[in-house]
Formats: structure tokens, sequence, C-alpha cells
């Protein structure tokens, strides 16, 4: 894993390695194989950050019969969540009996996971099912637990694999954290 990184004048050491992350991506993928077995699931990407999550974990489950589609909250301004949470691209309208299986890249204070189970809960689905890579449990809000977590981590910002820093270092194969030098 490459040593500390810099962006936007902060400074960034290893969390993850890109092994590590993958082993936690097969996992999930397995449980949630197992929890839909013989349904044809809608994946529903949380973009931006979670669309490298997505794609790993999508390609994992590996049930052909399943679709994957794209959604956009966003609730961060910098390294801080602003705490108001706004719908920037749609939801699928056929998800009515359906199966839906969310993917985000990270839960902190649990307010884009409530909104977007309630939106997607308006549509009818037969179930929803919440995975994410990352999980802030000592920054949960709304009490919100994900049904699949690769990570439970403690509140510190993060980058790489997706997530992002205004818009950067999302194409860095491992996480980093913030540094406390």
């Amino acid at each position: 894993m490459d040593n500390k990184i810099t962006v936007n004048g902060l400074k960034f050491v290893p969390y993850l390695t890109e092994d590590e992350i993958m082993v936690q991506v097969r996992r999930v993928a397995g449980e949630i194989r197992r929890d839909l077995e013989g349904k044809s699931p809608v994946f529903l990407c949380a973009l931006n950050g979670a669309f490298v999550f997505a794609a790993d974990l999508y390609r994992e489950v590996g049930m052909t019969d399943s679709q994957i589609a794209f959604v956009r909250y966003a609730s961060y301004e910098g390294t801080e969540s602003t705490g108001c949470v706004r719908r920037m691209t749609g939801l699928p309208d056929n998800l009515e009996g359906r199966d839906v299986v969310i993917i985000e890249d990270i839960v902190d204070t649990g307010l884009t996971a409530d909104k977007m189970i309630n939106d997607v809960k308006a549509l009818n689905p037969a179930s929803v099912r919440f995975a994410t890579l990352l999980h802030k449990p000592d920054s949960t809000k709304t009490g919100f637990k994900p049904d699949y977590v690769a990570f439970s981590i403690p509140p510190k910002f993060i980058i790489g694999y997706g997530l992002d820093l205004d818009g950067k270092a999302r194409n860095l194969r491992a996480i980093y954290v913030i540094s406390e030098d």
C-alpha cells in the first residue's frame, strides 16, 4: 500500500489495504447470496461514492437474474456531513414486489440511509436490505444498523475505494484515513 498522501492540503495515511477490502467484499457477497437465494433482486447503488464497492460486490454476488440501478443522494460538504440529505438522482419506478439491496459506501450519521430506505419503501418492494462498505456506529444519530457491513470503523474521515474529498481520491485502490500528525 502507498505511504502518506496529500489531498487538498490534508495528509492521509493507509488504513485498509485492497486485499483486506476484497476479503470483506467476498464475505458480504456470500451473505447476500445466501439471503436472496432463488430471488431476482435489484441492487441500488448510491452514487457517487459506492460505485467502486457496488461494482465489486455485484460481480461477487454473481446472481445473473439480478439487476443494478443507480441513485444519488448528497449530505457532505468537504470533510463534514451537513445533516441535510438531498436526493439528486431519482429511484427506478419498477421496484414494486422486488427484493432491493441498497449499496452504500459509508453509513455515518444514518440520515442518508434512513432517507433512502423510506424512499424505496414508498415504491412497495418485497423487501429492502442495506449493504455498506463502512459503518461508523459511534457517529450514528438515527440508530440505523445496516444489514450487511464490510467494516465498522471509528468516526474518522477516510478516502479511497470510491470515497472522496471534494471529488478527489476516489480512484485509490485502498482506503486512507486523515493523519493525526
